[in-house]
Parts: structure tokens; C-alpha cells; sequence
């Protein structure tokens, strides 16, 4: 496949995703605005604290399963047999039961280290059901990513989405704060009977290659490999639940609830597309892992792709703040507006960090895998604890950025020098321009009267809009891209 033609292919996977991942977002806004409105800040942050620690707890037990199953399908066609997938699905069973069992049993700690109070301890025995089912959905989401069923996986997350979204809206109205843990446990209800009849309709094949198929062998490599892969995630997660609990304890539940609903919108939302982009962009990782031409294509491809969607969104995100705060919130949330508009440069440095990041995965280097995730998830806490320490929620938004700008530093030098992956000129000129003009309009937009910065930006806007359509049409169209 020439490089046009695997540009062309991205973008029709990324429309494809992003469509239906567009749709969950806006029933994500609208949840989190009927959460707000039924729930108040204290519920918000109820609401992200619970949320924060069930995906701690899925992530803490799934002994990093999902993405050892991308990995390990994603290397040879025939791996993906009835019998492989069959193993797969039953270690996801066995996982999923001993996070649930060991979530009720420690249910007292949980609510003591989240919460300070041992009132919750209900909330995470009702929850510790809903493990069970995640895990399994996450491995089906897998299955899907890995055989690229683009459609299929779609369709599943469509389709959950839709019906969770008609669930949510009673429970939160009728059972507030319960209302939040009875929804996860029927989303997640939901999620695994969807997957679970798209999964049933997938074509799979007997075992009937030459490949050695060894029930034993090939569950400790998958197992094996995948306590590495999920020590990254299972350590992200933990940071950003200790600042959370940080937050907590020195600013109150109200400013926990300012800065989850930031964090929120910046990593959730708006990183949706990263969401979007994994899906392809994981398995084809993992297949050229081995030829470092083709491993530098990818990375290229997907970097100069993930740059000319994500600048414009990024500059708008800054001059619609307000306004999807208040829409999302209410206009109250001003420390949310500011860290949303301070800490976005951070989320375009994560672009950098992220494509590169999935080469260490990818190549299953486990010992980078172990320091760069000590290393950085050490300097995500420690930075953004210093940060509110001393200047509240905007030390939060800048510590952000400066975080995600070494992440974005070391991470490349660690790929280059283990992996001799080089960034292409064009991406590099095109990377500097668009950080040098993201940090030109946050400074814009903070140095001059409201009406000369909303123009100005407006017009950086337009120009940046144009700049990106153009370089897209010239993708379809197969004319040269350098």
C-alpha cells in the first residue's frame, strides 16, 4: 500500500470512528449537563471521584488484557481462530471475576481513600457487579479493533450509547447521588448484551494453520505481555486519581467537581480523538513493529493527520470555552473555563506524546515501557500537585502543559534512540508552526480586550480552517503529500 493510499485509509477509519464517537460525545454533554442540574458541583465531583475509581479498578485487574489482545492478534491473520479468541474470552471471564470480588471486599477502603467517609462503602459493592461485564467488553472491543471491523465496532458503540443515554435520564432524576452508581452498573448491563451480540456475528475460523497453537504457552505470553502494557494505563490513571483526591483534600469537594469537569472536557471530549485514532492507528503499530521504514511511515501519517484536525479544534475549543462551560455546567464554573483555556495547549503537545508513546507499546520493550511510566506519571503528580498547591486551578492548567511538553521531549528521544523513528521535516514544521500559533492565541486572548482577541483569533481560526481542508483535499484527491 503506498503512502497516499494508507493516508486515505486513516482518514476513512478516523470518519468512520470519529462519526459515532462525535454522537457519544454529545450524550456525554448531555449527561454531564443533566448531572450538573440534578446533582450540583458536589455530584459532579461525586460523580468523577466514582467514575475515577471504577476505571482505576478495571484498569488495576484486567492485567492489561485489551491491549495485549490488539497486539498479539494484530501480528498474524491466523492468530484470529475460534480457539485463540476462545482463550482470550475466558482469561477476560476469569480477570473479570477477581476484580469484581476484590472490589467488594475492599469496598471499606475504597470509600475511605475516595471519599474520606466510610458512607460509600454500598456504592463500590453495587459497582464491583459491573466489573465483571467491563472487562469482557473491553476484550470484544479488542477483537473488533484487531480484526479492523470498523463498521462492526461502530455500530456496538452506537448502539450502547443510544440505550444508555435512555437509562441515564431516570436514574439520575429520580435517584441523584444513587443515581450515579445504579447508571454504571446498567450502562455497563447494556454495553456487554450489545457486544456481545455484534461479537456473535463476527466469521471466525477453525485453528488450521501451521502457526503452534498452545493453550498454556500462548495465555502466559498474552498475560505476560500485557501486565507491561497495562502498567502505562493502570499508572496514568492512578496519578490523575491522586490529584484528584489531592484536590479534594485541600480544596473541597466544589473545586475537585471545577477541576473534574475541566479535566473532563480536555481529556475526555475534546481527547475523544485520540479515542478515534487509537483504533486504527494501535493495530497497524503493531504490524509494522518490525520493519522501521514502515513504523516511521505510520507515525508520520498519523502525527500529520492527528495536527491538521486537532489545530483548528483546539483554537475554537479556546474561544468557545465560556460557552461550553456554561452549556455543559453552569456559568458559575469559572475556574473550569480557565483551565480549559489555559491547560489546551497541553492537549496538542499530548498529540506528539501519544503517537510516539504507541511505538513503545507496540514494540513491547518492556523495561521502556516499566521507566517511561515511573518516570512521567512521578512528574504528572508531583507538577500538578505543586501546581494547586500554590496557584489554585490555574497552576493545575499550566503544569498541564509544561507536563505534556516534556512527555512530548522524552518520548521521542526514547523512540529514537531505541527505535530510530524520525519525524519527517514536513511534521516537524508543521508541529512547531501550530504550537507557536496555539501559544500566540492563549496569549492573545489573555493580553487584550475581549473584542480585539476574539477577532484576532477569529481570523487565526479561519486561516488555520482553511490551512487544514485544503491539505485534506489534496489527500482524497491523490495529489502530493510530502
Amino acid at each position: 500500500m503506498s503512502n497516499q493510499q494508507n493516508l486515505k485509509k486513516i482518514i476513512t477509519n478516523i470518519t468512520t470512528f470519529g462519526s459515532v464517537h462525535i454522537f457519544s460525545l454529545l450524550i456525554s454533554i448531555i449527561r454531564s449537563k443533566l448531572a450538573t442540574l440534578w446533582l450540583g458541583a458536589q455530584g459532579v465531583g461525586f460523580l468523577g471521584l466514582l467514575t475515577s475509581t471504577f476505571n482505576l479498578i478495571i484498569s488495576l485487574t484486567n492485567c492489561g488484557l485489551p491491549a495485549s489482545t490488539v497486539r498479539y492478534l494484530s501480528e498474524n491473520e491466523n492468530l484470529q481462530s475460534i480457539e485463540r479468541i476462545s482463550l482470550i474470552q475466558k482469561l477476560s471471564i476469569i480477570i473479570g471475576i477477581i476484580g469484581a470480588v476484590l472490589c467488594f471486599l475492599f469496598s471499606h477502603q475504597l470509600s475511605m481513600i475516595t471519599f474520606d467517609t466510610a458512607d460509600y462503602r454500598w456504592a463500590f459493592q453495587l459497582i464491583s457487579f459491573s466489573v465483571v461485564m467491563k472487562q469482557i467488553t473491553e476484550i470484544y472491543t479488542s477483537i473488533f479493533q484487531s480484526r479492523m471491523e470498523v463498521k462492526k465496532l461502530a455500530n456496538a458503540n452506537l448502539t450502547a450509547n443510544i440505550i444508555g443515554i435512555l437509562i441515564t435520564l431516570p436514574l439520575y432524576y429520580y435517584f441523584h447521588l444513587r443515581g450515579v452508581v445504579y447508571n454504571l452498573i446498567a450502562v455497563g448491563i447494556v454495553e456487554f448484551i450489545v457486544f456481545r451480540i455484534v461479537f456473535r456475528r463476527l466469521k471466525l475460523k477453525d485453528d488450521k494453520t501451521a502457526l503452534p497453537f498452545n493453550k498454556a504457552k500462548d495465555a502466559k505470553k498474552i498475560l505476560g505481555n500485557g501486565l507491561y502494557f497495562n502498567l502505562s494505563n493502570v499508572l496514568n490513571l492512578l496519578s490523575a486519581y491522586i490529584v484528584q483526591i489531592f484536590i479534594r483534600k485541600f480544596g473541597g469537594l466544589e473545586q475537585t467537581g471545577y477541576y473534574i469537569s475541566g479535566f473532563t472536557i480536555l481529556n475526555v471530549y475534546v481527547a475523544i480523538f485520540f479515542t478515534v485514532m487509537s483504533l486504527d492507528y494501535f493495530p497497524r503499530v503493531s504490524r509494522a513493529n518490525e520493519n522501521t521504514s514502515e513504523l516511521n511511515s505510520e507515525v508520520n501519517n498519523q502525527l500529520y493527520i492527528g495536527t491538521l484536525i486537532l489545530s483548528p479544534v483546539l483554537i475554537l475549543l479556546l474561544l468557545m470555552a465560556p460557552a461550553i462551560v456554561a452549556v455543559l455546567y453552569e456559568k458559575s464554573f469559572t475556574d473550569t473555563i480557565l483551565y480549559v483555556q489555559l491547560a489546551l495547549l497541553g492537549v496538542f503537545f499530548k498529540l506528539f506524546s501519544w503517537v510516539t508513546g504507541f511505538v513503545i507499546i507496540g514494540k513491547g520493550s518492556r523495561n521502556l515501557i516499566l521507566n517511561n511510566a515511573l518516570f512521567f506519571n512521578s512528574l504528572f503528580v508531583v507538577s500538578h500537585i505543586l501546581g494547586f498547591y500554590f496557584y489554585g486551578i490555574k497552576g493545575v492548567a499550566i503544569a498541564s502543559c509544561l507536563y505534556y511538553l516534556c512527555h512530548l521531549i522524552g518520548n521521542y528521544w526514547v523512540t529514537y534512540r531505541a527505535f530510530g523513528l524520525k519525524i519527517s521535516r514536513q511534521n516537524i514544521r508543521v508541529f512547531v508552526l501550530s504550537s507557536l500559533m496555539l501559544m500566540g492565541c492563549v496569549a492573545l486572548y489573555f493580553s487584550f480586550n475581549s473584542l480585539m482577541s476574539i477577532s484576532s483569533i477569529s481570523c487565526i481560526f479561519i486561516a488555520c480552517s482553511i490551512w487544514s481542508i485544503r491539505n485534506f483535499l489534496q489527500i482524497i484527491q491523490k495529489k502530493k503529500v510530502e
